[in-house]
C-alpha cells in the first residue's frame, strides 16, 4: 500500500508471465519450474509450491522472448498465496549486461508500476 504519491520501489515492475527454472544454491540443491507473475529490473515474483527460505541464494533461468536469461538472486520475501502456493519475491544479485538488455526490452512501450 502506498501512502504517498511517490513510487517506493527502486526499479519499475510489470505483470509478466514467463517460465523460470529456480535452482537453490545451498546444501540439498533442488530445481523447480515456476512461472513469474511480476518482473522488474531488480527482481521478480513467482509462485512456488513450497517456501525456499527468506535470504536463500538461488539461480534463475528465465525464458523471455525466446531467450534464456540467467541471474543469481536472493529470496527477499515469501507470502502465502491464496491458491495454496507461496509467492516468492527475489532480488537480482547478478545479471549480465546482455541479459539485462533482454529484460529491459520487456519494458519498452509498456507502462510499469
Amino acid at each position: 500500500m502506498h501512502t504517498s504519491g511517490k513510487n517506493q520501489r527502486r526499479f519499475p515492475r510489470i505483470p509478466a508471465e514467463h517460465a523460470v527454472l529456480v535452482k537453490r544454491l545451498a546444501p540439498g540443491e533442488s530445481e523447480v519450474l515456476a512461472k513469474t507473475k511480476i518482473v522488474g529490473l531488480g527482481g521478480c515474483m513467482f509462485i512456488n509450491d513450497e517456501p525456499l527460505g527468506e535470504g536463500s541464494a538461488i539461480e534463475l533461468l528465465m525464458s523471455i522472448r525466446g531467450q534464456v536469461i540467467k541471474t543469481t538472486a536472493r529470496v527477499a520475501y515469501e507470502l502465502q498465496d491464496p491458491d495454496g502456493g507461496v509467492e516468492v519475491g527475489v532480488e537480482f544479485l547478478f545479471i549480465s549486461d546482455r541479459d539485462r538488455q533482454t529484460l529491459e526490452a520487456l519494458f519498452a512501450g509498456r507502462r510499469a508500476d
